[in-house]
């Protein structure tokens, strides 16, 4: 009669040769997911300043768009002035702890026909030297682009 199944040694090989490929690749999916949160933030903060441009364009009138926070990393709210009262029309959450963004402005106006009061760049970064981070473009027309850079 012949026994069938995996003898110990097989056993301890394979789960020897699994446990040498998970660490090879276990720094790799730390850097992506690193820049996953990266993109995403990015992403956020563009999409914060189209969506104030749109509603700026869409009420025919003056919408800013700012740091909830202390800085950019705190969130970021829509709002428009209603009679002297601060209006939020829109807020995005904060960012992880590990992203920071440079910025000389805290906060942008966007009039009805979709400029922008100051043209900007805003660089957002993670807490690690030599990583990618993105270069967010506010141009004076009311247009953001965005590109990858390297981070100091």
């Amino acid at each position: 009669m012949k026994k069938t199944g995996f003898t110990i040694v097989e056993m301890l090989i394979t789960l020897s040769i699994l446990a040498i490929l998970l660490a090879i690749t276990a720094p790799s999916f730390n850097n992506l997911m690193s820049s996953s949160k990266m993109v995403s933030n990015a992403n956020g903060m563009i999409g914060a300043f189209k969506y104030a441009r749109m509603e700026a364009i869409k009420r025919g009138g003056i919408v800013q768009v700012g740091q909830a926070g202390t800085d950019w990393t705190g969130g970021i709210e829509v709002w428009v002035d209603n009679g002297g009262a601060k209006e939020v029309v829109r807020f995005w959450p904060a960012f992880d702890s590990a992203s920071s963004v440079s910025s000389t402005n805290a906060s942008f106006s966007f009039n009805a026909m979709g400029e922008v009061n100051n043209q900007d760049t805003l660089t957002l970064c993670g807490n690690r030297t030599g990583e990618e981070g993105m270069k967010i473009s506010i141009l004076i027309s009311g247009a953001v682009t965005a590109k990858k850079v390297l981070c100091v």
